[in-house]
């Protein structure tokens, strides 16, 4: 079938109209008829069963007061059983709680199959407890892993449902406790004004015995705005929560709101900040890491300075004498986690993680009254830990009554290990993971190619000691990310890493290639600048330096090279599929953006105008066709085989870009061009230990066409 023009492919992103879910359907059953019956894909999905069923998902741990909370998920089990303990059955040993301290909260599985639905547990727990032993709980519940959750509010001590509790139904919804009767809530429940990301413009005070559409209007962000969402500011700030506006995703705004409805907007905060929802802080302070340079106490600071506002003192007193510095970066010194367990805030500390060339240490500062020269206050570090060679360290939870908070230590080759840390530095091990493999029998190297400009490309390559094919023609996946300022998480069985389907790989001989190329945040918010709108395809040589470096060198050859990757990694892969055919091998794009021109009508791509430009903008728009996937498929080329994988209820990307990129190219001839749509997963579909059919497909493609 000959090439249509472009907007004949539109109605493809209706994302449940009938004739889409029957085309989705339809191409997704030749997939699975392709996949599902080669000789290695049973022994495959053996492999992939076997290794979830022996416990080496770490499960999410929360620390609130005197309690523990565990999401823990098996075989029997995929979505998960809450479960909580009381503090004190762990002791004051080494030893993790013992099975029976745990006691059932919601078994997720359960809940969905009374209700004929699939239930995936919404972690925001900092936002949705409340009690100094977390004994109510507003539980989020997504049906089929999309973005729209609906809120209960549960006994987190007995499991059941509060009688004439807090409940919505589905909808983009944010909250924080005020007191026990009051919640602050940002909610699309019944429509309303939207952001242009798609998010609910307005903020309501909700009050027990109410009806929600009853609820206080407080707040009312500017419909230009990304995202609106209402966030806690502790337990020790009872009757405030905080209002956090992305205008984009580099400039925040903030706004406090108190229980009488009163709003104070934080003016004095720069606004230029590295993207971290929600807001951190302490019982007195909020915190920010900033984006670009600004002056802060009567002095510049540098990109990735920590500043804190004190939301504690007089209201009256001047806002800039609100302002401390927390932490001004060293040289060549960055956080590589501010989306997730980089930045964490108790009762009186603030913890973060600083990486300087490769060399991670975990720090916590304390402010102290009266600590500078000048009699003001100040920040002190009072902890600075290095972490161990080639792991990273993540501040995955953290105690607002205490200075407690539970780290995780993990690598590409190390399982992780989770402990409690308390104040006074003792350690109490939670749970260590179990190994998924031999992980002596391969080695992890950082190397580094020249782009096409000149920039050295950093990158690390796992690899078989000995390997398992002749020199040149090593199998090899290459993965990255490369936008929003996210550093590529090189973490053990990460999702980005294919989770357990890596594991199978491995074992067959292949090996691994990560990127660290521009739009990321490896080297801080300088590199994730560097690809931004316009330079976005310095990205896209990063990568395609690393792979054309490998083939040089002599350890693979184009046919031996897959690329796969999802959400900005999936439109990475559609990338090299379409702009460099014949230097890979196989490409895998999963829940991808592909057409850049039409993005921001698409799930919540408005929020993304900032990273990737305004496709209205005529010269944006000549950037955006440039590179665009959807555009650039051509007649007469030969594509490398490409497997699209996506759901139908992917309400963040939106079904419409993997449709359409798929149905182009099996129109321009592609010979070997495969699609599969789940109905559920939302824009986690590939989670391997909740879709192992699914992973083992996409195993399966890639040792067809790789090994």
């Amino acid at each position: 079938m000959p090439l249509l023009p472009d907007q004949e492919y539109e109605w493809l992103e209706a994302q449940t109209a009938p004739a889409c879910l029957d085309w989705a359907k339809k191409q997704s059953q030749l997939t699975a008829n392709k996949f599902d019956h080669l000789p290695r894909s049973k022994a495959l999905l053996a492999e992939m069963e076997a290794l979830t069923s022996t416990q080496v998902q770490t499960p999410d741990f929360w620390i609130w007061g005197k309690a523990l909370f565990r999401l823990r998920k098996t075989t029997a089990n995929k979505q998960g059983r809450l479960e909580r303990c009381e503090r004190s059955s762990t002791g004051d040993d080494n030893l993790p709680p013992d099975a029976t301290d745990w006691k059932l909260v919601v078994d997720i599985d359960e809940l969905g199959e009374k209700e004929g639905r699939i239930f995936e547990f919404h972690s925001y727990m900092e936002c949705n407890l409340f009690g100094t032993d977390g004994e109510r709980l507003l539980l989020l519940l997504s049906d089929g892993g999309a973005d729209l959750v609906e809120m209960r509010e549960i006994d987190a001590r007995t499991g059941h449902e509060i009688p004439d509790g807090f409940r919505t139904g589905p909808g983009r919804i944010s909250t924080a406790w005020l007191d026990i009767d009051h919640l602050l809530i940002c909610h699309s429940v019944y429509g309303g004004p939207k952001t242009v990301g798609d998010w609910p413009a307005q903020v309501h005070i909700w009050e027990r015995g109410t009806h929600l559409k009853d609820a206080k209007l407080v707040f009312t962000a500017p419909l230009t705005d990304a995202i609106t969402v209402a966030s806690t500011l502790g337990p020790m700030n009872p009757g405030r929560a905080i209002i956090t506006r992305s205008i984009n995703y580099s400039t925040f705004a903030y706004s406090i709101v108190s229980l009488d409805g009163s709003v104070k907007e934080l003016s004095d905060i720069p606004k230029g900040q590295s993207m971290t929802i929600p807001i951190k802080f302490t019982a007195q302070h909020v915190v920010v890491s900033l984006a670009e340079e600004a002056t802060v106490c009567g002095r510049k600071v540098p990109v990735g300075t920590l500043v804190a506002y004190d939301i504690a003192t007089d209201a009256h007193a001047p806002g800039d004498s609100k302002l401390s510095i927390v932490y001004e970066p060293e040289d060549d010194e960055v956080n590589l986690g501010l989306w997730g367990g980089g930045l964490a805030g108790t009762r009186s500390r603030f913890h973060f993680a600083m990486s300087k060339r490769g060399v991670e240490r975990r720090m916590a500062a304390e402010y102290v009254a009266g600590g500078s020269d000048d009699g003001a206050g100040a920040w002190s570090i009072v902890r600075s830990i290095p972490t161990s060679t080639g792991s990273r360290s993540f501040i995955v939870s953290t105690d607002f009554y205490s200075d407690d908070i539970i780290v995780r230590e993990t690598g590409i080759l190390s399982p992780s290990t989770l402990w409690i840390e308390h104040e006074d530095a003792r350690q109490s091990v939670l749970y260590a993971q179990n190994a998924a493999f031999d992980a002596t029998g391969f080695v992890l190297r950082q190397l580094t190619a020249e782009s096409a400009d000149g920039t050295q490309v950093d990158y690390l390559l796992l690899s078989p000691k000995v390997p398992h094919n002749e020199a040149g023609k090593a199998p090899l996946l290459m993965t990255a990310y490369g936008a929003y300022g996210i550093s590529f998480p090189t973490t053990y069985l990460d999702e980005m890493l294919g989770g357990l389907s890596i594991v199978p790989w491995l074992q067959a001989g292949g090996s691994l290639a990560i990127p660290f190329i521009r739009g990321g945040g490896e080297r801080g918010e300088p590199w994730h600048e560097a690809a931004r709108q316009k330079k976005r395809q310095k990205s896209y040589d990063d990568f395609i330096a690393v792979a054309e470096t490998l083939i040089k060198n002599g350890f693979t050859s184009p046919e031996c090279i897959g690329v796969f990757g999802m959400s900005n990694g999936g439109l990475l892969a559609a990338v090299m599929c379409t702009e460099r055919p014949h230097l890979f091998g196989a490409v895998v794009s999963d829940v991808p953006l592909t057409d850049m021109l039409r993005y921001p009508t698409m799930g919540m791509g408005g929020a993304w105008i900032y990273e990737y430009g305004d496709p209205s903008d005529p010269e944006m728009a000549k950037v955006l066709r440039s590179y665009s996937p959807f555009h650039n498929v051509s007649d007469g080329v030969k594509y490398p085989p490409c497997l699209v994988t996506i759901s139908t209820n992917d309400d963040r990307v939106g079904a419409g870009h993997g449709r359409k990129f798929a149905a182009k190219l099996k129109d321009a001839g592609a010979a070997s061009l495969y699609f599969f749509e789940d109905d559920s997963g939302g824009h986690n579909v590939s989670d391997s230990f909740k879709n192992t059919k699914l992973l083992v497909r996409r195993l399966v493609f890639l040792m067809e066409a790789l090994l």
